[in-house]
């Protein structure tokens, strides 16, 4: 998969002359110690939760749309200081949307928003979010519906925060 294929979308816009976007999922475990384990020396973990991170970069202009969000429409999302819906996906065909019928959707909080203006240079913003409940996998992810690799049966999967 392409880079340029990986598309963010916020409230159902995918987000403006976007340049970057990283999605980190992070597993929080325990370890329980047992007399049985404690003689072995080995571990024994278990998970606790799950969170995700996302943190994309972009291109800032000012004549952004509800399809289209810029630096203003997530100053706005972020400052209402409620969750907003997010969804990941892979392009669709060569429009500038990702596919309705896979990839992950969750709310999110905006935690973080960045906009760098440097002389002489195109201005930039970089925003984070993160996961306020569940990410839920619709259809097949990120892969093609197409692909070789075995997918699991039903149309959905739960990943819970």
């Amino acid at each position: 998969m392409d880079g340029t294929d990986l598309i963010l979308s916020v409230e159902s816009g995918a987000l403006a002359f976007s340049t970057g976007c990283k999605i980190s999922t992070q597993t929080e475990t325990g370890e329980r110690v047992t007399k049985e384990a404690a003689s072995g020396k080995w571990k024994e973990k278990y998970v606790k939760s799950f969170s995700e991170t996302i943190t994309a970069d972009g291109l800032t202009c000012t004549d952004g749309t509800s399809e289209a969000p810029t630096y203003d429409q997530l100053k706005a999302m972020q400052l209402a200081g409620k969750p907003v819906t997010v969804n990941y996906s892979v392009r669709e065909g060569d429009k500038r949307t990702g596919k309705t019928a896979g990839g992950y959707t969750g709310k999110y909080l905006i935690t973080q928003l960045e906009l760098d203006g440097q002389a002489g240079d195109d201005a930039k913003y970089s925003v984070q979010l993160e996961n306020s409940g569940p990410v839920t996998k619709t259809g097949t992810g990120l892969q093609s519906s197409s692909s070789g690799l075995s997918q699991s049966t039903g149309s959905s999967q739960k990943v819970t925060a």
